[in-house]
This record gives C-alpha cells, structure tokens and sequence, in this order.
C-alpha cells in the first residue's frame, strides 16, 4: 500500500469515528436524560403520543405510547417519559388534564409528597380516574330528571294553593254576602244598645 493510500484511509477513518461520535452525543442529547414511567385509566379523553406530560403544572415530558393495556385490556396504558430529576414519588397521581384551553389533552401528574418515596424508572404511577363525556351526559340527564320531577311537584302544590285560595274567597264570598251582612248588623246594633243600657252602671263601678 502506497503513502497516499495510507494516508487517505487514515482520513477516512477519522471522518467515520468524527461522524459516529457526533451521531452519539446528538442521540444521547436527544434520548438522554429522559425517565421512563407508565400509567393506567379507563378513559384516555384522546390522549395521543406526542402529548405534553405536565409535574404540577410544568412541562416536564411528553407521552411515548397510549395503548390497550396487555394484561387488562379495560384499562389503558399510558407510556411517558420525564425528565432526570423530576421528582415524581408514590404519593404523585396520574390524570387527564390540559396545558390550555385552546390545547389537546394532556397527562398531569400532582407534586404528591415531598416525604414520599421517589418512584423508580419504569414504575407505574397511580391513576385518578377523570369523568368521560358519557358519564357527565349521564348526569347531566339525571339532573334534568330530577328538575322535572320537582316542577311537577312544585306546579301540584301550586295547583292545591290555588284551590285552598279559592276555596277561601268563596267562604268570604258566602260569610260577607247580604243575607249575611244583616244578621251581623243586627247582631252589632244589639250589642252597641246593651253598651248605651249598662253604661251607667259601668261608670257607676268604674267610680266606686
């Protein structure tokens, strides 16, 4: 082998380990760092990889995979990664939750406590169930059901007030009628007469 030959694949060797240990650094730079976690819920809301996992409120990795979990197919498992450092422990709960109104869903998980004990890479984060579109339909259907029952009952009651009060107007009706008028007339035209007759003694009393 000639010098020039040498020469050339001692360059060509460089630039291969050159390009090998920048490829490294930039997959260690990007993978790096990164913790993995799972979760399992019921109801996933339209979580999908990619989505931002929030450390009581701050970004702190995104969702690796949403899938039917292999063990228990009724639940979902949510894989996620954080990162190093994040210091999610076994009192930290997993739940749906959102990074702005006008955002996608989004993985939450609370601060738990600071005596807690950290969880392990890989380990499964306990879940808090979140209320799906259909249960919140449900009970917004019961709550409907239950207005309507207390209207009806509200607009019976109503109807027995309305009756009680008609009921009474025409006792009044009946008691302040002209027949009735007279008698009671009588009856107070009498009672002034036995006033002015028994007003002498009364003084009379009143004085001794």
């Amino acid at each position: 082998m000639t010098t020039e030959a040498k020469v050339g694949a001692f360059v060509l060797g460089c630039f291969a380990i050159l390009a090998f240990t920048i490829i490294y650094l930039v997959n260690a730079q990007v993978s790096g760092g990164k913790v993995p976690y799972r979760t399992y819920l019921r109801y996933a809301g339209g979580l999908e990889p990619g989505a931002s996992v929030l450390f009581g409120g701050i970004s702190v990795g995104k969702v690796t995979a949403v899938r039917p979990g292999a063990t228990d197919p009724t639940k979902i498992e949510i894989l996620l990664e954080v990162k190093d450092g994040t210091p999610v422990n076994e009192k930290s709960v997993a739940k749906l939750g959102l990074v702005s109104v006008m955002s996608g869903a989004a993985l939450s998980i609370t601060t738990g406590s600071n005596d807690a004990k950290r969880l392990p890479p890989g380990s499964s984060i306990p879940a808090q169930e979140a209320a799906s579109l259909d249960e919140i339909a449900g009970k917004l259907a019961t709550v409907a059901d239950s207005a309507n029952g207390l209207i009806e009952q509200a607009r019976g009651e109503l109807e027995g007030i309305s009756g009680d009060a008609q009921n009474l107007l025409a006792n009044l009706n009946t008691v302040t009628g002209p027949a009735n008028q007279q008698k009671i007339q009588a009856v107070l035209d009498h009672v002034n007469g036995m006033l002015a007759t028994e007003r002498p003694k009364i003084d009379r009393i009143s004085i001794n």
